[in-house]
């Protein structure tokens, strides 16, 4: 064996061995796959031109035979009847040339796997130019009463989307030129990098890293204050590459003040020493007294309010925030300045659908952007007008595992941004606004030391909110609200800004205290006066016309509050007095000055309709638990025994994806450290836990509410959605308030439920707390016999109350608001509290670097040191935004199974030690048979009798080899790129392809699951017709054992799951091999605990299949995640181009 390297071998693996490393051997090849990489390119581009389909298009494997979905047959073509020679007989022929053509489930033309694109673009070059050569100006009058609106619209994309924006001319910045793949996909990829060879940081200046002397001590400080909190593997080679670096001196390390630096960097406007100016813009935190007004009723020592100086507010100026972010170089491209409308128009629909999804595509910023231009304009002033979104989220979180350390931030997002992005808290683009003080310990000292009555107390904590949020609200962004801010933008227009308040995300407790409502008052909703009596109504058409008639109104509002106020502040009644109550309780005001209505409400703003809706509290949290709960009461009711099965079935849950669908704990129904992502995995899988654990007809009813909250919240997490999806959504709202009636009035009267175990538990705790806190006058053993004794009573053995279901809560209310939110404001996901609780982290890791006193000044400072250090690093050094991954991550490819050669299989000592097996009957056929008409199809040979002729295919060594993980690319619903990995050794094994008219009855259903029981290829040497050489060319395949349906294809209406069931192993139809390219995706399969197991005692008949796991039957889980549901809503998934 001889080497291109002129080494010569006399054993093989050696020579193996040696090419691994030989320089010239791998120059050599490096050479030959980019010359293949250009012959594919020029290929690619010859047949895009002449089928004349547009980008976007799946790119083809390099490892692979050219079998792209554009070269598949269609369906009629694949099941087209086997034609015969004349005079040849049935009996004569193969089994492999008899046998039904099943196994080639190839996806037409209509059904590629096409890339995700973002919306169509308007090209840099044209824009200068009249509307007309890049879309179509039409002008629309809809409405006498308004004047003719002139549109532009772009051309649809490959999936049919369209974006309009009302203006005759194009937008001067558009973001969407700058989205490339990575941002259109989920998949995770390797760490973007700090720089490329050829920089601008490389011919930098040292004064440009300033406070830094030079560019190694900015490495290594950005490396300290920006890469993790605590320190990994990864982290540790990144500095090793820093001090590894050529440039880096050890002397500036020691030399360097790194105290001073650091407190540049971390300099804010509340430091009273001088210090460094900088250039750009930058918003420091400021600190600001904050003080109430305590009123004392008469009834006090000293009636009448007193100034009460409460604390100190960490805060930054809103509009040095904005000016801070249109300034940012590196967010400004993905920055929109133009709202447009999304309209989707599939060539299955006869008009188009508007579609929702970013908030700058929806009807609120719409509103306001139309309001803004149709105000007059500033004297002298033709710069163009934007809207900045504002989207606000509160939340008060606690700092430590153990301790009470506690912060409340504000965070602040920019709607005129990418959700997708914004979600992202590795994106950066929280700002972090202000940390709400609470009253401090000092206050009963204030009030007398005794304290003084809850409602007064409760009184003052929403009036020093509100302060705070008045300091915050200053002259300066009234101002900017009113007039604007006129800001030069990073892409040389200079723009004047209007700052607008859109969403403000927050739980329950923290909605009533910004809309000063009472906390579970009559009428709970902060953004209507329905009363709780009512809001059992769901659905109905009664409820939905009072949640447009019975809206809040600030002005009632301000005279009941003002009358109030002047009889506590004047006539120093008690907060909770009669007459107070007579004026607020009716519509549940409290006495509070709001200053969202005091401040912005006389420009236009009204804060009840920002309090969006909130699915993680209201739904995960709220009413998804509680009847969660309830249903562990039913169950227990029946039979004690029945939540151990419980728990036993959901331990027996199949995990999905990375982290869909998590490994259940041991007892799902203690509900121990469960977080809102724990409860949306016991919905997603309720339906085969609860089957037939009660009788008929409960369990019926019980299923069927359960798939309906499944449908609801699939349908609520959506992340585009589109009128026709909405629709829906409108409908299964009215039958969850239905289903909720008809469950209280049937199941829930049927059993006499108490209180759970935990329920029982943490009332005893509560109560041994409270008990603890009143005696704590008393010493010593006295105390420990007191608390012994109430613990003793209060056992769970002895109380265990009687509990009964009770959905006339406010969660259960906002479920109706769902649907008119998302048309005016966009998908959930934009506006949910989800990522204010992922934002969590930073002040969480931050605080672990402070000494833990006076800590909310020490986390402005480190808050500061980061963004300014991010700020160098993005004008020095290149950050793309987008990541670079490899091969394995990359999302163009439809598919990857790695090249490796490790572990190859002789089929034919396979197939002996399988001997007898049913799952390898024929199995040498049927893949030499696969492997033909793959071939045949990919070389575009006309059918003939050789084409079925399986002794053309030879295997190379008579080997096949073996693959432990297949990753499987797709684009989603939302057109984005997502993967799952298939491990035929684990529960991810599970595949679906689309239905063919094959064989076997499909009974209506649209797909068809299969088992993967191995992912193999072979070097394949087709001598038949079309042959080329003796070269042998890799093709893999997967070896799939097949489900069947057992009923019908069950329709929505029908609210039941499809049932799935393997077929006997004798059948022809049991076992086949796919094509990877045929598959959809990874699907989530759930054994029908109801129906128990196959083979109880453990023994099956074929060790390849593993029968001797089998289930009865199995459930199609369509709830898993918000793409699999949008696959049974055929024709309905934007990014689905097969349906």
């Amino acid at each position: 064996y001889t080497c291109v390297c002129k080494r010569t071998f006399t054993a093989q693996n050696y020579f193996s061995q040696h090419q691994h490393s030989c320089p010239q051997t791998k120059k050599r090849l490096s050479s030959a796959i980019s010359s293949f990489k250009e012959f594919v390119s020029r290929r690619k581009r010859t047949r895009t031109s002449n089928d004349g389909v547009g980008p976007g298009m799946a790119h083809e494997s390099p490892n692979r035979l050219d079998s792209s979905p554009a070269n598949h047959l269609a369906l009629g073509e694949v099941n087209a009847p086997q034609q015969f020679e004349a005079g040849e007989n049935e009996e004569d022929m193969s089994l492999a040339r008899r046998r039904p053509r099943r196994q080639n489930r190839q996806l037409p033309k209509r059904f590629r796997d096409v890339l995700p694109v973002p919306p169509p673009i308007v090209p840099a070059e044209v824009r200068e130019l009249p509307p007309a050569s890049v879309g179509e100006v039409i002008t629309s009058n809809e409405s006498s009463a308004l004047p003719p609106r002139s549109v532009f619209r772009t051309t649809p994309n490959i999936f049919g989307l369209i974006r309009q924006y009302f203006s005759s001319t194009p937008p001067s910045h558009d973001p969407e030129e700058y989205v490339t793949m990575t941002d259109l996909s989920f998949i995770p990829g390797s760490s973007p990098a700090n720089e490329l060879p050829n920089s601008p940081a490389a011919s930098g200046s040292d004064s440009q890293y300033h406070p830094y002397p030079n560019r190694s001590l900015f490495e290594l400080g950005d490396w300290y204050w920006n890469q993790g909190m605590q320190k990994s593997q990864g982290d540790f080679v990144k500095l090793v590459d820093i001090l590894g670096n050529s440039s880096f001196s050890c002397g500036d390390v020691s030399s360097t003040p790194w105290k001073k630096v650091n407190a540049q960097l971390g300099l804010n406007d509340y430091d009273e020493e001088d210090g460094v100016e900088w250039e750009d813009e930058d918003a420091g935190w400021k600190r600001t007294p904050v003080s109430i007004n305590v009123p004392f009723s008469r009834t006090a020592d000293i009636p009448g309010p007193r100034v009460y100086q409460a604390a100190d507010l960490y805060h930054r100026s809103l509009v040095s925030v904005i000016r801070e972010k249109i300034a940012n170089a590196r967010d400004s491209k993905l920055f929109h300045y133009e709202p447009y409308e999304l309209h989707w128009h599939p060539p299955h629909l006869d008009a188009e659908v508007p579609i929702y999804g970013d908030l700058y595509t929806c009807a609120a910023f719409h509103d306001a952007h139309s309001k803004l231009q149709e105000l007059p304009r500033e004297p002298g002033c033709d710069l163009p007008r934007v809207v900045a979104s504002l989207m606000f989220w509160s939340d008060a979180t606690q700092l430590t595992s153990f301790g009470n350390a506690k912060l409340w931030p504000t965070y602040m997002y920019f709607g005129n941004e990418f959700k997708y992005r914004r979600c992202k808290p590795s994106c950066n683009l929280s700002n972090h606004v202000a940390y709400f003080e609470t009253l401090p310990d000092s206050f009963k000292d204030f009030t007398g030391g005794k304290g003084m009555n809850p409602e007064c107390a409760t009184h003052c904590h929403r009036e020093l909110f509100h302060e705070q949020w008045k300091i915050l609200l200053d002259d300066e962004f009234l101002e900017a609200y009113e007039h604007g801010i006129v800001i030069h933008c990073c892409d040389g227009i200079t723009r004047r800004f209007y700052p607008r308040i859109f969403t403000y995300s927050a739980d329950y407790p923290e909605k009533v205290l910004i809309a000063t409502v009472r906390n579970l008052g009559g009428c709970p909703c902060p953004r209507c006066l329905i009363p709780k009596e009512r809001i059992q109504n769901l659905g109905m058409p009664r409820d939905r016309q009072q949640r447009e008639t019975l809206v809040r109104n600030d002005e009632k509002r301000l005279i009941n509050v003002g009358t109030a106020r002047s009889l506590i502040y004047e006539q120093n009644l008690g907060v909770g007095s009669a007459a107070v109550e007579r004026i607020l309780k009716p519509q549940s005001w409290v006495p509070t000055s709001n200053s969202f209505s005091d401040r912005l409400g006389p420009l236009g703003l009204n804060i009840f309709c920002a309090l969006v809706v909130d699915l993680l509290h209201e739904f995960e949290l709220g009413v998804w638990k509680m009847l969660f709960i309830h249903l562990l009461r039913i169950v227990a009711a029946h039979d004690k025994t029945l939540i151990h099965e419980l728990d036993r079935r959901y331990r027996q849950i199949p995990t999905f994806g990375s982290a869909t669908i998590r490994k259940f704990s041991a007892n799902s129904s203690d509900m121990k450290r469960m977080a809102a992502r724990n409860f949306e995995d016991l919905l997603q899988c309720s339906i085969p836990v609860f089957d037939g654990l009660l009788p008929e007809p409960h369990n019926k009813v019980v299923l069927q509410l359960l798939f309906t909250m499944s449908h609801w919240h699939g349908l609520a997490k959506l992340r585009m959605h589109s009128e026709l999806t909405l629709e829906i959504m409108d409908e299964v709202t009215s039958a969850v308030g239905r289903q909720f009636r008809a469950f209280k009035a049937t199941v829930c009267s049927s059993f006499e439920t108490h209180e759970l175990r935990q329920e029982v538990e943490a009332r005893a705790r509560r109560a041994a707390n409270q008990a603890a806190k009143q005696a704590g006058a008393q010493k010593g053993k006295g105390r420990a016999r007191n608390l012994e004794q109430q613990q003793t009573q209060i056992s769970p053995d002895n109380v265990q109350r009687i509990k009964v279901f009770n959905f006339q809560t406010y969660k259960f209310h906002a479920l109706g608001d769902y649907v008119s939110t998302i048309r005016r404001y966009g998908t959930t996901d934009s506006y949910s509290t989800e990522p204010g609780e992922l934002e969590h982290r930073s002040p969480k890791g931050r605080y672990r670097r402070t000494d833990r006193k006076l800590f909310v000044k020490q986390l402005t400072r480190i808050e500061r040191r980061q963004t300014r250090i991010r700020r160098i690093g993005n004008k020095v050094v290149y950050r793309p935004h987008t990541e670079i991954a490899e091969l394995a991550r990359s999302p163009h490819v439809h598919y990857h199974i790695g090249g490796t050669q490790k572990y190859p299989v002789h089929i034919g000592t396979y197939l002996r030690s399988h001997e007898g097996d049913p799952a390898i009957k024929n199995f040498v056929p049927k893949l030499k048979d696969h492997l033909s008409r793959r071939i045949q199809r990919s070389r575009d040979v006309s059918s003939s009798g050789e084409e079925y002729d399986i002794n053309t295919i030879i295997l190379k060594d008579d080997r096949m080899y073996r693959h432990n993980v297949a990753r499987f690319n797709y684009t989603t619903y939302d057109v984005r790129r997502a993967q799952d990995v298939l491990n035929p050794r684990t529960s991810h094994c599970n595949i679906m392809v689309l239905s063919a008219n094959d064989g076997i009855e499909n009974k209506g259903h649209r797909l068809t699951y299969g088992k993967v029981l191995g992912i193999y290829h072979v070097n394949v040497i087709h001598v038949g017709s079309g042959m080329i050489d003796y070269t042998p060319q890799r093709m893999e395949f997967l070896w799939v054992r097949w489900y069947q349906p057992v009923t019908q294809a069950s329709a929505w209406e029908s609210s039941t799951l499809d049932r799935v069931k393997f077929p006997p192993l004798n059948d022809v139809h049991s076992f086949d091999f796919v094509d990877p390219e045929d598959v959809l995706r990874g699907c989530h399969i759930i054994p029908c605990f109801a129906k128990r197991e196959k083979h109880p005692d453990g023994l099956g008949v074929s060790a390849c299949a593993e029968d001797k796991k089998d289930w009865r039957e199995y459930y199609v889980n369509r709830f898993v995640d918000r793409d699999m549901l949008m696959r049974f809503h055929f024709g309905l998934g934007v990014g689905h181009v097969y349906s």
